[in-house]
């Protein structure tokens, strides 16, 4: 949020009590009619300010739109979300970055939404992304890496959510299923998408988009076996502001000791402490083929490693994997 309105937020905020129109348009240098009409602007977006005659105005309320002004509030990053672009309704918040990273937007420049109409999960799923819910994330990044490096981020975000989750709701149970989704009690609440454009030997830029249910209700019957939310699960409502600049935070963290790591071996513990396939039998869907066997955990650059039923190993790079059995949609 900038101009007025956005000092006028600042200015609210820091105030302990009532303060005058006057008082606010002399710090601004600007008209009580200016004042009046970015109150009325701050009224639109949701704010609840309260406004007495010969007191002034008093913020009363924030709101929980994942907002830079809102973010920025929680923020503790170096340099992810330091330019945070929001919408109130778009296709895909992966589309819009991947759009806006080619025409030169800057690393860590983060998309986010109120309202996705073409929401998008992997192997083009259908990502349900209702107005006024969730969480809808995605961030431009620019790592000095190679394609084939590039594709162990992934894996970073996930356990970037999973932090992050945990740090909103300690006594949640969630765990991760190859290579980009968190369930919680079976159902899934959050999915990572990242998409990349690449030249053989370098990265041009990489987009790492991030789903997750926070306060979705209880839905039709066609999901609701398989998708599930933070509300569902607690019956309490959580604050998506603070929930998105953790997820940055923890993301920020973990990216860059991957860049000084080169790889993923510093928190291979970690995913398996998290994962709900090590140890179990799955049918990973490739490309071209199903393989099938026992998980046996993921490598430092982020493959499934399999121990096949004549007790060789295969790492898979890439697919989808479900339990041995199961339906590959779950």
């Amino acid at each position: 949020m900038i101009g007025n309105s956005g000092r006028i937020l600042k200015i609210l905020r820091n105030s302990r009590d009532y303060i005058s129109g006057e008082d606010i348009s002399a710090e601004l240098g600007v008209s009580r009619s200016a004042v009046w009409k970015s109150i009325g602007k701050l009224r639109e977006k949701g704010y609840i300010i309260d406004a007495v005659s010969n007191r002034g105005y008093r913020l009363s309320e924030g709101i929980d739109l994942p907002i830079s002004d809102e973010i920025h509030r929680y923020l503790d990053t170096e340099c992810f979300g330091s330019e945070i672009i929001y919408m109130d309704s778009v296709d895909s918040t992966n589309s819009l970055a991947m759009t806006l990273a080619a025409r030169g937007a800057a690393h860590g420049t983060v998309i986010t939404a109120d309202q996705q109409t073409n929401g998008r999960g992997r192997m083009g799923r259908e990502w349900i992304s209702p107005f006024g819910s969730n969480l809808y994330l995605s961030i431009i990044l620019r790592p000095g890496v190679s394609p084939a490096d590039a594709s162990q981020i992934p894996v970073l975000s996930v356990i970037a959510s999973v932090r992050a989750l945990e740090r909103m709701v300690s006594d949640l149970p969630f765990g991760i299923k190859w290579p980009n989704d968190i369930y919680c009690r079976g159902r899934k609440i959050s999915g990572t998408l990242c998409e990349m454009k690449a030249e053989i030997d370098r990265v041009n830029h990489v987009v790492v988009g991030t789903g997750i249910n926070v306060n979705l209700k209880p839905f039709d019957d066609s999901i609701r076996d398989i998708a599930t939310s933070l509300s569902i699960e607690t019956d309490t409502e959580y604050s998506r502001v603070r929930l998105a600049a953790f997820l940055l935070e923890e993301f920020e963290k973990v990216y860059n000791r991957w860049l000084i790591e080169g790889n993923l071996e510093f928190i291979i513990d970690e995913w398996d402490e998290h994962s709900l396939l090590k140890g179990k039998q799955v049918d990973v869907r490739t490309v071209n083929r199903v393989v099938s066997g026992k998980v046996a955990g993921i490598t430092t650059n982020g493959a499934l490693k399999l121990e096949l039923p004549d007790a060789t190993v295969r790492f898979v790079y890439a697919g989808d994997a479900s339990l041995h059995g199961a339906s590959q949609g779950s």
